[in-house]
Formats: C-alpha cells, structure tokens, sequence
C-alpha cells in the first residue's frame, strides 16, 4: 500500500472554453461600453466639431431641481418650446428615478422673445403639473423663483431674458463701431 505521500491526486484539465481555438488570443469586455459604438458617441472622441468657437444658441433660463429625484441638476432653456419627460428625446429629461412623469411631454415651458415672457402648460397627462402648489389647467405666466412641481420631483424657474434682457437687444458695442460723418 502507498503512503499518504506517494498517493497521486486526479485533477481535471482545466475547462478550454470558447476561445481555446485561438490560441494566446484573451477577449476583453469593458463594462458600460457597447461593442457596436461608434466614434461619433465616443465620450473621448475630439472632433473639429467639438472645437469650433462660438455659440449658437443663447440660453434664456434655467430650471434646477430642488427637491425629489434628481436633486441639484440644473437645464438649460433656450427660445421656443421646452418639452419636459422621462424619455431620451426630452428637451429636460427628467429620469432619475420618479416614476410618475410621463415619458414625453408632461409638461411644456416655452419663451416667447416678442413678448419677453416665459409661459408653462400641461402636457395633459394623468398627473398634474403644479405651479406654486396649483394645478396649471393651461397656458399660464412664469415668473422668477416660480416653483414647479412634477410628480415627486419641484424644480425652480430662473429666467435670464425677460423685460430687461434679450438676446435681440443691440449691444453697446455694435454701435459703438457706426461711422461718423
């Protein structure tokens, strides 16, 4: 009989896998990344594009969450209609979490540059938009610091354009640059 120290122990081959017919070749996955990503949503991509100077659309307000899901992220607002939802096509896209915002257009916030004034209405989804702790049944006036309420998410208006500011105003400098006769 052998001694418990010449005794051999069985131990399998390990598992050959998918990959074991190429040989030396080890496959890497990153987490968060999808194989079929192009260059053009590369986060670390740098393009001509992404470097030309200058704006071309001027910010007229803010909307920031206070309160709820989401808290302390902040959007821009631009001239024109501003949809607000969960879904990815949103101009604020409100998906951290609160459930009871409709995907698309659960409310609208639009500026107006002719008559200098911000405006929010009901996307008429089940549930309510709030302004100030009211329902907006319809198109009504925002005004700065306004609280608006989306399911359990409270934002806050700040406007920039308004009666004493728009972007269509003349700057000093375009007519500081007239000729004199």
């Amino acid at each position: 009989m052998d001694s418990p120290a010449d005794a051999s122990i069985d131990v399998p081959a390990p598992s050959m896998g998918r990959g074991a017919s190429r040989a030396g070749r080890v496959k890497t996955r990153l987490l968060g990344f999808s194989p079929a990503q192009t260059e053009d949503s590369d986060p670390f991509a740098r393009s001509q594009k992404d470097t030309a100077p200058g704006y071309t659309r001027f910010p007229v307000g803010w909307l920031a969450i206070v309160q709820g899901p989401g808290r302390g992220a902040a959007f821009t607002l631009f001239s024109g209609v501003t949809v607000i939802g969960r879904g990815a096509d949103q101009t604020v896209r409100l998906d951290f979490g609160d459930n009871s915002i409709s995907r698309d257009n659960h409310a609208a916030i639009a500026y107006d540059p002719e008559q200098k004034a911000f405006y929010i209405g009901h996307g008429g989804k089940a549930n309510l938009v709030r302004r100030n702790n009211r329902p907006v049944l319809s198109t009504e006036t925002l005004s700065a610091g306004d609280v608006i309420r989306i399911g359990e998410t409270t934002l806050r208006f700040v406007p920039l354009c308004g009666a004493d500011f728009g972007w269509d105003q003349p700057q000093p400098s375009d007519t500081d640059h007239a000729v004199h006769r």
